[in-house]
Order: C-alpha cells, then structure tokens, then sequence
C-alpha cells in the first residue's frame, strides 16, 4: 500500500506528503460524481492520503465532490490541497478551452479561501497555491501579474496561514525560472509543476530543482504522464493536451523499448522517475476511475532496478546529472 510508505514534509513546513497523490481535477471528474467519488473511496483504500484540487475545476464542483469525500473520512489523516486566482467566466465553462479570469488581489485571495472551506467542508486546506503564474498565461500581462501575486496574492495566503486557514503556501507554474524567481523572493514553502519535470521533460535541473534542495523548497509534480503519452507509449496519445512532435514520439519510441529490456512498466516509470531527486516530495496523478486509480497505485509499487535508469541516461535520454533520493 502506497500508505506504508515514509511521508515527506512539504518545505520547512509541518504538512507532509506520501509520494503519490490524487488530483481532482476536470479530467478525474469528466465520468461523473459517482466514478469520481469511486475513484477517491480506492485512493483510501489504498492508502492514498494526498489530494489536490482547485476551484477552477467543474467551477467548484470539484471541491464540493471531494468535501463529501472529507466528511467521510479523518480529516487529521488527510492532506488537501486547493488553489487561488483562477475562476471560470461563466458557470458552465468547464472545458479545458473555455475562457477564464485571473484575479489575485488580496480581497479575491481571500475569498477564494473562504469558498473553497465551505466547499470542502474543513475548517482549515493543508495548502494552498497561487494557479498558473505562468507567462504562457498572460502574455504581456504576465509582469503586472507576477508583481500582484508577490505583493498581495502570498502576503495574503501567510495571513490567513497566521490565522490557522491554511497551514502552507505555494505557487503553481510550469515554468521552472518563474518558480526559481518566486523562491528567491518571497515566502513560499513550495511548488506544484504539470509536466514540467518528467521523463520528457527536465528543465528544473538546470537551477530549478538544485536551488530547491539547497534552500528547503518542495517541488510536487502533477501529470507525470504529460497528459497522456507516458502513460501507454501510444504515439498517437497526447502530450501535454496536444499532438507530440515526431522528436517526442521517437524519444518516447526508445524510452519504451528499454523498459521492454528491463521489463519495466513505462507508466510506473513516469510516476517513479520525478521523485528520484530528492526536491520533489510527490507527484500527483488524475485518475478517472477506481480501475485506473488501482492500476496506478499497484504499478506506483513496482521495482525499477537500478540499471534501467542507468541506460537511460547513457542513452541521452534523461540527464546524467539527476541526484538520487538516498531515503
């Protein structure tokens, strides 16, 4: 069981992290309330202690199915965590490509809290992010916004941790040089990246994941099968919500034919290989049944032995210089 397993903590913080979670986000929940709430009952049951949702997901929906989820359960065994300062337009906008609005002043801070605690029925949220403080986002906007999220979106997320509302801070971005400047300066205990640092993908080495591990950051990984393709090898399967290059399709082509070498599965691969380094503390995977949550968990235990990472580093295909989690 993924819940035997030793918990990391979340930055300096008291909050700690098993190294797989759950995300609760649109595509967990595109079957339904119920296979959702199916999906949540087999994370638990397996010993899955770690969720992460937002309200952008289903315009709230999402944390009100996992609020139910909450009452069910300890809330003291449970770490969730939430985001601020991104909404959909329009209730019914819950499609990946509907148009949304971003607003991180402190009022909207901190009433993005205050919502997301009645959704989710609790008292308190183990941590909460700043969502996509990204330049992809907002384009020329992107500096005003950075200046609005450092100088009222974090000040107000440390009152409301004072206040004993949440318990720990941080910022969402794909981007590894937004999260390194964000970690230089302010007050943030960590980040939580999409694809940003996977089999396919390893920008956060260069300074990223080195500065994190030096200064007592913690890095969380969300969709470490970048959407899709990580998860089969299928070339034909998304990557990172679009259709791959032909380079991504033949290094995904040459990363599958190791794991047939060493008889290893290329899905537990992509969730084992971020928490290699030792400034990760989890990934988080979106499951949309309790079938594909207890694939996930079972192929999450398997063995990879040491000689399949070696090869893929001598191959070119991941970096020789990824540091090793020693515990």
């Amino acid at each position: 069981m993924i819940g035997t397993q030793a918990r990391t903590s979340f930055g300096r913080t008291s909050v700690t992290l098993g190294w797989l979670g759950v995300g609760a986000g649109t595509q967990s929940n595109r079957d339904g309330e119920r296979a959702f709430d199916e999906m949540l009952e087999a994370a638990w049951q397996h010993g899955v202690r770690d969720f992460d949702t937002a309200p952008l997901y289903l315009s709230g929906e999402s944390e009100r199915r996992l609020g139910r989820f909450v009452r069910r359960h300890e809330r003291n065994e449970l770490v969730i965590s939430t985001k601020v300062g991104r909404l959909p337009n329009r209730p019914e906008a819950v499609d990946l490509h509907s148009a949304r609005q971003f607003d991180f002043s402190a009022s909207a801070t901190r009433e993005s809290v205050s919502r997301s605690l009645e959704r989710l029925g609790t008292d308190r949220v183990d941590i909460v992010y700043a969502h996509d403080v990204d330049r992809e986002m907002h384009g020329d906007q992107f500096d005003d916004v950075l200046a609005l999220v450092l100088d009222e979106c974090l000040p107000t997320l440390a009152q409301l941790r004072d206040e004993g509302m949440i318990r720990a801070i941080g910022v969402s971005s794909r981007q590894p040089d937004v999260c390194l400047s964000i970690a230089r300066n302010a007050a943030v205990d960590g980040f939580i990246m999409a694809g940003s640092y996977t089999l396919l993908n390893h920008e956060p080495l260069h300074e990223l994941l080195p500065y994190c591990l030096e200064s007592g950051h913690s890095v969380v990984i969300a969709s470490p099968f970048n959407t899709g393709i990580l998860a089969t090898g299928d070339p034909d399967a998304t990557y990172d919500y679009g259709k791959p290059t032909p380079e991504v399709q033949n290094r995904v082509a040459r990363i599958v034919d190791l794991c047939r070498v060493h008889d290893v599965d290329l899905a537990a691969a992509a969730l084992t290989y971020p928490v290699r380094h030792p400034a990760v503390a989890a990934v988080v995977v979106g499951n949309r049944s309790a079938a594909e949550v207890r694939r996930n968990i079972a192929i999450a235990g398997r063995p990879i032995p040491d000689d399949f990472w070696a090869d893929l580093e001598a191959a070119g295909l991941t970096p020789s210089n990824s540091q090793k989690r020693t515990s």
